[in-house]
């Protein structure tokens, strides 16, 4: 389904006022277009948070991301599918990160608070530590990290917690 007329009309009187140049019928078209498809895609987004959100009614404690779709988990950034996600009152989570906050070994404030942590790769783009030496700064009891381990028991992931280091 495509614009109406006269919402493309109005979208060049929009854009004229906005950009105090005219946009021709053709490009107004286009890009009012492809602002409804983004703004349904926002629509989207967020019914499906919505039915999340209402399906944790249903499970408190969570229940696995198993309706196809590919996700980010909130801590680590490793994209998920399938039954490897979860979600709970803290979003998309990858297991290991899941399990981690399940035994504590991080808090569940940081899966909403992205400023409040770094990874170990954010600290080479933000203060010019090299993972090397960033682990080597832990070994040393310089910088405090919160290790998350996978299934096997080996690294998933460093987790650095700002108010836990100061000195960043």
């Amino acid at each position: 389904m495509g614009l109406s007329d006269k919402t493309i009309k109005e979208y060049q009187r929009i854009f004229k006022e906005s950009y105090n140049h005219p946009v021709s019928y053709e490009k107004a078209e286009e890009y009012g277009n492809r602002l409804a498809d983004f703004f349904q895609l926002i629509v989207d987004m967020d019914m499906a948070n919505e039915e999340k959100k209402a399906r944790l009614k249903e499970s408190p404690k969570g229940f696995p991301l198993d309706d196809g779709s590919t996700y980010n988990c909130c801590v680590c950034y490793r994209q998920v599918t399938g039954k490897e996600g979860w979600y709970d009152k803290y979003g998309n989570k990858c297991l290991n990160c899941q399990k981690a906050l399940d035994k504590k070994v991080i808090p569940g404030y940081i899966c909403n608070d992205r400023d409040s942590f770094y990874l170990i790769w954010e600290l080479k783009d933000k203060f010019g530590i090299h993972h090397t030496t960033a682990r080597k700064m832990v070994r040393e009891g310089k910088l405090k990290a919160r290790i998350i381990q996978n299934e096997h028991g080996k690294l998933h992931e460093y987790v650095f917690i700002i108010k836990e280091n100061k000195k960043l």
